[in-house]
């Protein structure tokens, strides 16, 4: 026992000595991670918001390929700390954008979220590829949605929500607009048809919304995946290799099946485009009386299983940030405070757009002890696949009866037409 009461005796000794000196070392990276959630929120505080809405043309004759180069240009709108003083002193982070399909009582809508200050911009990039689309501000439709459960008792309504995760992680993509065009005009699909048809069946009163949050990524997004194309690369038929004789191996190491060298071309490519790292939000409120969540649940759950391809990706929901819980699943008490705190936390993320905070100490000071913030799994989609989810409808789809249309096509006036009058008046028609 002597040994041993000496080891401990010399441990105490050691850590009364130098406490000072490994106290800090524990702390900072602590003190470091809370410092840039705060000063982060005070940035986000200031920032304006605008919300857009697409009004469609009774036709869209431009392809998806077409929102592929529209979120190209709102990619190149990324905004990142460019010294210390940006991190830690302004606290600045990547502004992200929220492109929105909603159906309120069965009118289907189309909404885009930005900074204030980039609206003209993100009007240009739609004009410029889709002409016939009329982009305006509007109201924010979610201020109707309820602030608490308080306020959707008192209104009698009930709530499902859940957000979405990739089953692999994201160098492997989803089944994109290229998989569904074929070069015979009736064999063409819009995968956003699924969508319309589904979202106009909601009754009056119900409320189906789509949030796809998106913040641009660095142009160095895809490192972090060369071990998954160097893994990828590696034969299928190395371990042939062994036993192959001597004059066969080189031929045996490079073998490689065609539906290994589909996904490594699909890896490849889906890792060369510009990204976005994204939330996607499910929410469903209705009456009580009426409130089916299994509508929403499957319904728009189905709809996103189109893009999935098993040999790549595809989407699942993530249950640990969904409002409904296993009464029988770990922490096992508290089920319906539990269950309380998700909706809560959903609502709340929905209606502000909120994107999971950054740093470890953000998330535990935004957490509750029944429910903490760890929840949230954002993924990487390139512009391919999100121009995919979310698009103008093409013109395969039809949107006569669901969707709020423009009657008529605008036109400015003609080029060259005189203007007279002073300075001072002509201003006043800018």
């Amino acid at each position: 026992m002597e040994p041993l009461f000496l080891i401990l005796q010399l441990t105490q000794n050691f850590i009364k000595a130098t406490w000072w000196f490994f106290i800090p070392i524990v702390l900072l990276p602590i003190f470091r991670s809370a410092w840039l959630f705060w000063r982060q929120e005070l940035f986000k505080s200031e920032n304006e918001w605008a919300v857009l809405e697409l009004r469609m043309p009774r036709e869209i004759k431009k392809g998806v390929r077409a929102m592929e180069q529209v979120l190209a240009a709102i990619h190149s709108l990324r905004n990142s700390p460019a010294n210390l003083k940006d991190e830690y002193i302004d606290g600045e982070v990547t502004r992200p954008f929220s492109l929105e399909m909603v159906s309120l009582g069965g009118e289907v809508r189309f909404f885009v979220r930005t900074y204030a200050r980039y609206r003209g911009l993100v009007e240009a990039a739609f004009f410029s590829y889709y002409p016939d689309v009329e982009v305006s501000e509007v109201d924010d439709y979610a201020n109707q949605i309820p602030v608490n459960l308080r306020e959707m008792e008192e209104r009698e309504l009930s709530i499902w929500g859940t957000e979405l995760a990739l089953i692999k992680e994201s160098a492997y993509p989803i089944k994109t607009y290229l998989k569904f065009e074929s070069p015979a005009e009736e064999k063409e699909f819009d995968p956003m048809s699924t969508f319309i048809e589904l979202l106009s069946k909601v009754k009056k009163g119900e409320f189906v919304g789509i949030q796809i949050l998106i913040t641009p990524s660095g142009p160095d997004w895809a490192d972090k995946y060369r071990g998954t194309i160097a893994k990828l690369k590696e034969s299928a038929t190395k371990g042939a290799a062994k036993s192959a004789p001597s004059g066969a191996m080189d031929f045996a190491k490079v073998m490689r099946t065609p539906g290994e060298t589909f996904v490594l071309e699909e890896v490849e490519n889906n890792l060369s485009k510009s990204a976005f790292a994204a939330v996607v939000r499910l929410l469903y409120i209705a009456p009580k009386d009426i409130f089916f969540d299994a509508f929403a649940r499957r319904g728009v759950m189905g709809a996103f299983n189109q893009y999935s391809a098993l040999n790549l990706n595809s989407f699942r929901p993530n249950y640990s940030a969904s409002t409904v819980i296993k009464r029988f699943a770990w922490p096992y008490v508290f089920a319906k405070k539990r269950i309380m705190y998700r909706k809560q936390r959903f609502l709340y993320n929905y209606r502000r757009r909120e994107t999971p905070p950054e740093t470890f100490m953000g998330r535990v000071i935004t957490s509750h002890w029944l429910y903490w913030n760890f929840h949230s799994i954002p993924f990487v989609l390139n512009t391919e696949c999100l121009a995919t989810i979310f698009h103008p409808p093409t013109q395969f789809v039809l949107i006569a009866p669901h969707l709020k249309r423009v009657e008529s096509r605008k036109a400015g006036p003609p080029a060259g037409l005189a203007i007279f009058g002073e300075e001072e008046e002509i201003e006043k028609f800018k």
